[in-house]
């Protein structure tokens, strides 16, 4: 089949997948050999060996299938909130417990895709990380930067808080990937559409200083563990950026350019 036909095919089995788990998806399809070069050193070599005898194939012929899925509306609304100046650790925990979910509804979405069209998955980022190592160096060499395909495959931006912006849904999303060889039609890279807006800086000191700090991960590494909540996250800045008046200001979604990328419900 041609590339449009089996982006098709691919577009309909997420579809599926997608109303299955009730959420709303973004797929968008990028090169492999792009995204391999833009990757850290440690990171290649796990690609490697990820992909085993085919990373040759791949650099030829690949593809790397991104997958998002955002969390549902008012999930998000939980991170930090406070009762009488204490956390409110329960509510917190609501936007812990989705992200497993997202995990796992990613995990099985990649694997789906990766069967079809002979791929390999690229799993969401593992869980119980933070707890094993003692520097976010250390994990480096344990997986593959999301953030980089989904980039150059047009999801969305680099913010500055360092997470993929999605024009529609800010970094309230989550994600995964396939590297297949089977071709496919690319989407293109967004570009970076900030603006002047500092409002995730704002929420947190350790990204509002990163340019003092050694690595500003690090801290961030230490509160999530400090916070101990149903899982490692924290999701003040995402929180930040969602309610940004440069969210709330950009253009309706009905004026931007979204026919590249696929979104399998009404935005």
């Amino acid at each position: 089949m041609s590339a449009s036909e089996n982006t098709q095919k691919l577009r309909e089995l997420f579809t599926v997948t997608s109303k299955q788990f009730s959420l709303r998806g973004i797929l968008c399809v990028t090169c492999y050999e792009p995204v391999y070069n833009a990757l850290m050193q440690v990171q290649k070599e796990h690609l490697k060996m990820i992909t085993g005898i085919r990373h040759t194939e791949f650099m030829k012929n690949g593809f790397i299938v991104s997958i998002a899925y955002a969390y549902p509306e008012g999930i998000i609304e939980n991170i930090g909130l406070c009762n009488e100046g204490v956390f409110d650790i329960d509510a917190w925990n609501i936007y812990a417990k989705w992200y497993q979910k997202l995990n796992y509804t990613l995990n099985e979405t990649a694997n789906r895709i990766a069967k079809k069209f002979n791929g390999i998955p690229l799993p969401a980022t593992s869980e119980g990380i933070s707890k094993k190592v003692e520097s976010v160096k250390d994990y480096f060499p344990t997986t593959v930067s999301h953030r980089v395909h989904t980039e150059q495959s047009g999801i969305g931006w680099r913010g500055r808080n360092s997470l993929i912006i999605n024009p529609v849904y800010s970094c309230t999303i989550r994600l995964a990937g396939v590297i297949t060889s089977i071709p496919l039609n690319v989407t293109p890279k967004l570009e970076a559409d900030c603006g002047n807006c500092t409002s995730c800086l704002d929420v947190c000191t350790f990204l509002r200083h990163k340019d003092k700090l050694d690595d500003y991960r690090e801290q961030c590494l230490a509160y999530i563990n400090w916070l101990s909540l149903d899982d490692e996250v924290c999701g003040k800045c995402i929180k930040a950026c969602v309610n940004s008046p440069r969210m709330n200001t950009l253009e309706s979604t009905s004026e931007l350019d979204l026919s590249p990328l696929f979104y399998t419900k009404p935005i």
